[in-house]
């Protein structure tokens, strides 16, 4: 599915929501792939790319831990996210998925929205930024310079269908229990 990435001075962040599997992982790594090869001066994938200055690519994708290091998973999580935010500038293009996941609810979403909010106001960076905290999608009401996108996905019958296209506004739901179901969750742990 072909999809556009818009972000400019005044669209500065897109907060991706929709399903797991939806395509927001995808989507977001496309974007910072068609971004280098253009700084390379390579072929890019699209009908048509413009790019102002990128000085830097920053990506906070992923869940692992460095046990030998004696750091979890989730220290490993924030520790990306700190250098992101002591490095990136208004001409980098960040990428932030799923932050947050390794704590509590409510650490993990202050930990979301506070670094979100940090790149949107003090880093100014070009973000991408993917999350099932809904909540976060109030930053756009706040904050002009971000938007909300989503992937989209529909259900059919008892089954959801992932349309991989990115559409504008936040996501309506999550679609977990689906894709659980999907993942062959026996029926009385996913039953509705």
């Amino acid at each position: 599915i072909a999809n556009d990435t818009q972000l400019s001075a005044t669209r500065r962040m897109l907060l991706i929501t929709g399903p797991n599997m939806g395509g927001k992982s995808t989507y977001m790594r496309q974007t910072a792939v068609i971004a280098l090869l253009a700084c390379c001066g390579s072929f890019v994938p699209a009908v048509s790319a413009t790019l102002g200055p990128i000085d830097a690519i920053y990506t906070r994708i992923g869940a692992a831990d460095d046990l030998a290091g004696g750091r979890s998973t989730f220290m490993v999580e924030m520790t990306e996210a700190a250098a992101i935010l002591h490095r990136a500038t208004p001409q980098s293009l960040v990428l932030v998925d799923e932050i947050g996941r390794g704590t509590s609810t409510y650490d993990g979403l202050a930990l979301a929205w506070a670094i979100a909010h940090r790149l949107a106001e003090t880093n100014r960076s070009l973000a991408l930024f993917a999350t099932h905290y809904f909540e976060l999608t109030r930053l756009a009401q706040d904050y002009p310079v971000c938007a909300n996108v989503h992937l989209d996905a529909v259900e059919h019958g008892h089954k959801i269908v992932f349309l991989h296209a990115v559409e504008e506004g936040p996501a309506s739901q999550s679609y977990g229990v689906q894709v659980a179901a999907l993942a062959g969750m026996p029926p009385a742990v996913v039953r509705e």
